[in-house]
Order: C-alpha cells, then sequence, then structure tokens
C-alpha cells in the first residue's frame, strides 16, 4: 500500500476559533465511538488564534502572528525580514494597494454582514426562549383559572345545598 505524505491545513483566525483560550489548535482525526483512537492519515490542521495575546507558540511562529496581527515586530527573523521587505513593494505597488483596500473594505463589509447575522440569530433564539417562557406562564395561568373554576363550581354547590338546607328548615318551622 502506498503511504502519502503528510499534510497540513493551516488556518489564520482573526478569533478564537473554539473560544478554549488557546493560541493554536491541533487537529487530528478520531472515531467518534472512541475519542481517543486518532487516525493516523497524515493529516493535520491546525488553527492559530492570532490576535491571542498569550504567545505560547515558537517565537519564529509568534512573529509570524504578529506580523498579521500588525503588533511591532522586530526585524531579526529572516522571515520577518522578507516579508516586511515584500509588503513594502506591495504598499508602494498603486494597483496592488488599491486591491487591498477593495478587498479590505469588503472584508469589513463581510464582518458586518456576518456580525449581524450572529445578533439576528441570538435575537432570534432570546425571542424562541421569550415564547417558550410565555407559553409556561400561560399555561401555569390556565392552570389557576381551572382550578378557580372548580373552586367557584364546589362553593356554588355548597351554597345551594345550603340554601336547600335553609329552605328545608324554612318550611319545618311553616309547618310547626
Amino acid at each position: 500500500m502506498n503511504k502519502l505524505d503528510d499534510s497540513y491545513v493551516i488556518f489564520f483566525c482573526n478569533f478564537d476559533p473554539f473560544q478554549l483560550g488557546q493560541q493554536r489548535y491541533v487537529l487530528h482525526k478520531h472515531i467518534d465511538e472512541i475519542p481517543k483512537q486518532i487516525i493516523e492519515d497524515g493529516q493535520t490542521d491546525i488553527l492559530f488564534d492570532v490576535p491571542s495575546l498569550r504567545h505560547d507558540v515558537d517565537p519564529k511562529v509568534q512573529a509570524f502572528l504578529d506580523m498579521i496581527a500588525q503588533r511591532e515586530v522586530e526585524a531579526t527573523d529572516p522571515l520577518v525580514v522578507k516579508l516586511k521587505e515584500r509588503i513594502a513593494v506591495v504598499k508602494r505597488n498603486r494597483k496592488w494597494r488599491s486591491e487591498y483596500v477593495r478587498r479590505s473594505v469588503y472584508e469589513m463589509d463581510q464582518e458586518m454582514r456576518e456580525k449581524k447575522i450572529r445578533e439576528g440569530e441570538r435575537k432570534i433564539r432570546d425571542g424562541k426562549r421569550e415564547i417558550l417562557e410565555g407559553k409556561r406562564e400561560l399555561l401555569e395561568g390556565k392552570r389557576e383559572i381551572q382550578k378557580s373554576k372548580c373552586e367557584i363550581k364546589e362553593g356554588q354547590d355548597r351554597l345551594k345545598e345550603k340554601e336547600q338546607l335553609i329552605q328545608e328548615r324554612e318550611q319545618k318551622l311553616h309547618e310547626n
């Protein structure tokens, strides 16, 4: 059987993708029924939370993440030096600069849309929760009304019985 080379898929996120407070997440496949059983297929996904301030990754990787996050970085690492030079060239190129600005505006619009979608989804969840609470309260109110109706009926029945007793006594008094 031929074995494939190992593959790595790397995601640079501008948020904590799993909200677990890590700066880096390394993912491997596993069997759902046996979570500790990792599938050794050579595929590894690595996700970085770029804005994270944990700084618990390799210093070279941290320097790269700091550059992506547009934080101040010392230009001692050869990769950082090359990237800074390349960024300077891109910034001087009018065509690339206008493309960058266009994409940045698009990305900001996209982020705003996604934020509004998340906000709308949250409002829907809150609304559904309020509706459920309202239904519960309505059911409790109906139960209380039903209970009150039963109590009123019982009271009316007792009242009729007492009225009958009074009538019977009055009748006996008239007969005597």
